[in-house]
């Protein structure tokens, strides 16, 4: 007697818990250390970023394809995908969800140009394209279709939810409702873009991550770290830090806690810690082995560099010289002097809310509805 088929319902839900987004993260990543996973988690955002940018994808496609990457890795482990597929496939749905449509096999390309420079035309009418003569088009095929494979396990991460938002218009309106100037929303801007590296935006929703980037954009070009209490020479940098870094009516204003900024800004924060303590030619940069779909060429000739890795200090807000991992530490600490026990704005959280929402991701086996609403 066969045993009957089972089903269960997902239903999709937009934002985790950061406990939850914790305890998912360390189910997924193995014998990974925290501090590796993390890196490994800085080398995919910078390629997405470089592949993105090669592409001409605009910075809402590939914010939400880095936060795609960093939601897949909560339910799939890391020893069991390629960084660089799941890299090039979330950038691939994401041009979907974003109207910026490009082919697999045109992302693939661009990526070529990042991952073997040696296939890279010098100079004339190709300069600056990968040469399509030294390309396997066998395993150039095989990388399209593992791309189409995996597309449909990002997009049950989401559970086929196609809505998307970004904080990035956001941040342009509340800098214009706070009287900010230029390169105050510009800095601001950038910060939101790193915010995307963080898994912020997998707990809190666009405008949490807009106001929590204005208010560590300000911290950060106070130039001290202790800006609560020392004296800021900025005064529209000091007028956002008294704002966002106290409670007030403000925060029934923009539906959010000073909590949820507050703890926005310490992501920002711990990702610039991680990238200043990352010496550029780190062994752990190399986790993973490149591509295992390469081009024609197995063994580069000598003289020939290796397939280079994705740049993880090329951070869209550029720190002022004088933050270094033991200020922006003290910093973090004064925050959390200041408020101690500060906690965003979520309910109880339920033990197995994590877990279940894990079931059944990949599976073929069972029959899974996806649903976009709360039950009544």
């Amino acid at each position: 007697m066969t045993e009957a088929s089972t089903s269960t319902i997902k239903r999709y839900r937009p934002y985790f818990h950061p406990a939850e987004v914790e305890r998912l993260s360390a189910k997924q990543r193995g014998k990974l250390s925290v501090s590796r996973e993390e890196r490994a988690r800085q080398q995919a955002c910078a390629l997405i970023d470089a592949v993105g940018m090669r592409c001409g994808f605009p910075r809402r496609t590939i914010a939400t394809a880095q936060t795609l990457y960093l939601r897949f890795h909560l339910f799939f482990p890391y020893a069991d995908f390629h960084y660089v597929e799941v890299a090039l496939t979330t950038l691939y749905v994401a041009s979907k969800l974003h109207d910026t449509l490009k082919k697999p096999r045109d992302i693939i390309l661009a990526s070529y140009a990042l991952r073997f420079p040696h296939l890279v035309r010098k100079g004339g009418a190709g300069g600056g394209h990968v040469d399509m003569t030294a390309v396997d088009t066998q395993m150039l095929e095989h990388e399209r279709r593992r791309v189409l494979n995996i597309e449909r396990l990002v997009l049950e991460t989401v559970c086929f939810s196609f809505g998307v938002a970004v904080p990035f218009p956001l941040v342009v309106k509340f800098g214009k409702t706070f009287g900010l100037g230029k390169e105050a929303v510009q800095s601001a801007w950038r910060v939101a873009v790193d915010a995307h590296r963080t898994p912020a935006p997998l707990s809190y929703p666009p405008h949490a991550i807009a106001l929590g980037s204005m208010y560590a954009s300000a911290l950060l070009s106070s130039g001290t770290t202790k800006p609560h209490e020392g004296k800021v020479d900025d005064p529209e940098g000091k007028r956002v830090i008294a704002l966002l870094g106290s409670e007030g009516p403000w925060e029934k204003d923009y539906s959010v806690s000073v909590g949820d900024v507050d703890e926005v800004a310490h992501a920002i924060l711990d990702l610039y810690i991680t990238i200043l303590s990352t010496p550029a030619n780190d062994p752990s940069l190399q986790i993973f082995s490149p591509s295992p779909v390469s081009p024609r060429e197995q063994a580069p000739s000598p003289g020939i560099s290796a397939p280079a890795a994705a740049p993880t200090t090329n951070t869209a807000f550029k720190l002022p010289r004088p933050w270094t991992v033991q200020s922006l530490t003290e910093l973090k600490i004064h925050l959390r002097e200041r408020r101690p026990g500060a906690a965003p704005s979520w309910e109880e959280l339920e033990d197995d809310a994590a877990d279940a929402d894990a079931e059944g991701m990949g599976r073929n086996d069972i029959t899974v509805r996806f649903v976009w609403y709360s039950p009544a």
